[in-house]
């Protein structure tokens, strides 16, 4: 006889298989706030996968990466266009997308934690990320910034 009862069934059930050791979550928040947007979502999606989320909870944290870009330009193209102005709102939504990315993963990484797994480092593709995806995102800022002014 079996139960439906949600306390008798076992709490770490069968994950699907991973495709690397996933990042430190507080890892990924140091990538949102040096790097923006992109270099945050770029590093939450390769984790995602890593951690063997479902395909649907992975595009939803890409999604909340591209919302958190869409606002930051549509904010900066309504705005007065300053650039420090500018930079405080890139950081707040770059972050604001961290935090509800975190929470996507959240579920997933504490298994991973609870099975013993240990953790990929972060730093050398966090840099990479922040020189590259910054720097993409920084351009894209400063053009939204140079068509506000004009």
């Amino acid at each position: 006889m079996t139960s439906t009862d949600p306390l008798l069934r076992p709490t770490l059930q069968q994950q699907p298989r991973s495709s690397g050791r996933p990042w430190r979550l507080i890892s990924q928040g140091y990538v949102a706030f040096f790097g923006g947007t992109l270099a945050g979502t770029a590093v939450a999606v390769v984790n995602a996968t890593r951690l063997g989320l479902p395909r649907r909870r992975v595009l939803a944290v890409a999604s909340v990466g591209a919302a958190a870009l869409a606002a930051t330009l549509a904010l900066l193209t309504v705005g007065s266009g300053i650039l420090a102005g500018a930079l405080t709102v890139e950081r707040i939504l770059a972050m604001a997308a961290y935090l509800w990315q975190v929470r996507l993963q959240r579920e997933p990484d504490r298994v991973f934690v609870l099975r013993g797994g240990e953790y990929a480092p972060l730093l050398g593709v966090g840099v990479a990320a922040v020189a590259g995806l910054g720097l993409l995102e920084g351009v894209l800022v400063h053009g939204a910034l140079a068509a506000v002014s004009r």
